[in-house]
């Protein structure tokens, strides 16, 4: 590994350019200090910028351009695969027609000569005319569930008493996303614990059955907790920086869990504002 702006060796500390020339640079190279370096190493949320790709960034009309070319790649894309659909769609549609003849012109040629069946006379038939086929009984609105009710009478004796189980209690859910994928849930637990003060805290690792989290750029998780616990939960004084919240709702229950949108899109570096510093949130 060799440094951009010295050619030297930087095989020992070094941080790489995550704009548009992906180079290696020493620490020592670029201004970085020593607290934004380890900061940048120790979070992989967050991603630097060389000088010269910021200032890239600065200009406008670099923007406009860059902008425009990767609009009309993603255009380009989304059309080929368009072709590719179309195309295959096509392939089916010919194998289906071919299977249909073939079974088709195998029965013609078969041997196969139906049975001649005696004409049976209509009248050998009771007429259904002006008469109910079916009872109406059947047609009526299913029936609502009873509803529960709740005794309030007191016990005659102690002898007589009846152990109950209390009513379990709402929770509210809590939808916790853009974490590392080695952090654990017992430590997202300490998290929570420590955040909302309580210790009635049940966390759920959000990954789709057969997924591999070595793929993944990152981790979501589903808290639980008292439902009174809802105002400070969402909260965003509640949870460090660089986590995205919100209240979990089970509309993708199918795997494919929401992903949010982070404050600047990391697949699109063209959205930098103007007065963004080297360092950005992924």
């Amino acid at each position: 590994v060799v440094c951009a702006a010295c050619i030297g060796d930087a095989t020992e500390s070094h941080v790489r350019c995550r704009g548009f020339c992906t180079e290696t640079f020493h620490p020592r190279c670029t201004g970085i200090s020593a607290d934004t370096f380890e900061e940048v190493m120790k979070n992989q949320q967050l991603f630097w910028l060389c000088p010269s790709c910021t200032s890239l960034m600065k200009d406008i009309r670099f923007r406009n351009t860059a902008r425009a070319a990767h609009d009309f790649g993603h255009d380009q894309a989304i059309h080929s695969q368009s072709d590719t659909l179309q195309h295959l769609k096509s392939e089916i549609l010919m194998e289906l027609k071919n299977e249909i003849r073939t079974n088709f012109a195998t029965l013609i040629n078969s041997n196969f000569t139906p049975k001649t069946t005696q004409r049976v006379k209509m009248d050998a038939f009771p007429t259904t005319r002006g008469r109910r086929l079916f009872s109406t009984a059947n047609l009526s609105a299913p029936k609502s569930k009873p509803v529960l009710l709740q005794g309030t009478g007191s016990t005659l004796s102690p002898s007589t008493e009846i152990q109950t189980v209390p009513a379990p209690q709402p929770k509210f859910w809590l939808y916790l996303s853009r974490v590392a994928r080695d952090v654990s849930v017992e430590q997202i637990t300490a998290l929570a614990c420590q955040r909302l003060n309580t210790a009635d805290i049940q966390v759920i690792r959000l990954v789709a059955k057969g997924k591999d989290i070595s793929t993944l750029s990152f981790v979501s998780f589903k808290i639980g907790m008292n439902a009174e616990l809802k105002p400070k939960a969402l909260s965003t004084s509640t949870w460090p920086k660089g986590l995205v919240f919100r209240e979990f709702s089970n509309d993708n229950a199918t795997g494919n869990f929401w992903r949010p949108r982070p404050p600047f899109a990391h697949n699109d570096p063209l959205s930098i504002p103007m007065e963004a510093d080297n360092m950005r949130m992924e």
